[in-house]
């Protein structure tokens, strides 16, 4: 359903001793770096392929990272969800340089809407790595990419999808409506009127809000790690704006008490 892949191509990663050099450059000047890309989880496959005896996995990355650079702080964005190893979720647990923050690309809870995307994962292998991270991690973030009116879209798959995200422990998800790219198998299927698609997207957006305001709510009396930003704000480790009650100087990495909503 995405033009994205026809005009990028295939997956590419990036050599290890660039990336560390770039973080190590990067750390040398900002409390936080984020490690992107996309399909950020398969980084190194490709690189395996070439040379089987090579360490080649983002686990392998991220050790290297925290070993030859001085970074304070490590976030790793979207990784797909098969992607989160137990290897993985171990090293976040047990880094304390590794932000508590995971967010896995999800799409739709729905097997049937899954398999129509060609989706590799189906709800329950998914449901199994966040909970391993929520069990490993308490207080870790949660995120999803989420999409309503995906073509052929029917009212029960969406109440599945709906369901589904009710039953996890997301604490913010960014939810996207469907909408047709030429080009695309997707654009050529059954397509689901406009606005029950944005019902769709509503109803989701709505549940996100309810679980992120509990989220927050659950961390208030607590002191949590965060970095300062330069607008009065910061961001804490699992991924929570806070608003400072007094200036501080930006780029800084602060242990915060939250005082309220």
């Amino acid at each position: 359903f995405c033009i994205i892949p026809f005009v990028r191509g295939r997956s590419r990663s990036a050599p290890a001793d660039r990336v560390v050099e770039q973080v190590r450059t990067l750390a040398a000047k900002y409390r936080e770096v984020v490690l992107s890309g996309i399909n950020l989880g398969r980084w190194g496959r490709d690189l395996a392929a070439e040379d089987p005896k090579s360490k080649s996995r983002l686990v392998d990355l991220v050790r290297r990272l925290l070993e030859e650079t001085a970074v304070e702080r490590l976030r790793l964005s979207s990784v797909e969800p098969m992607d989160f190893s137990d290897d993985l979720l171990q090293l976040m647990v047990d880094s304390p340089r590794i932000a508590n923050h995971v967010h896995a690309p999800l799409q739709s809870g729905s097997d049937t809407v899954l398999r129509r995307m060609h989706r590799k994962y189906r709800p329950r292998h998914y449901a199994d790595r966040i909970a391993k991270a929520r069990a490993l991690m308490p207080d870790c973030a949660v995120g999803a990419d989420v999409m309503t009116g995906f073509p052929g879209e029917t009212d029960a798959e969406f109440e599945q999808s709906r369901a589904f995200i009710e039953s996890l422990p997301f604490t913010y998800l960014h939810v996207f409506t469907y909408s047709e790219r030429p080009g695309t198998p997707a654009a050529e299927a059954e397509q689901v009127p406009t606005r029950v698609r944005r019902d769709r997207t509503q109803a989701l957006r709505a549940l996100a809000a309810r679980k992120n305001a509990e989220f927050r709510k659950s961390m208030i009396g607590r002191t949590l790690s965060c970095v300062t930003l330069d607008n009065g704000t910061a961001i804490s480790g699992n991924y929570l704006k806070v608003a400072l009650t007094k200036p501080r100087e930006a780029n800084r990495m602060e242990e915060i008490r939250i005082g309220g909503l």
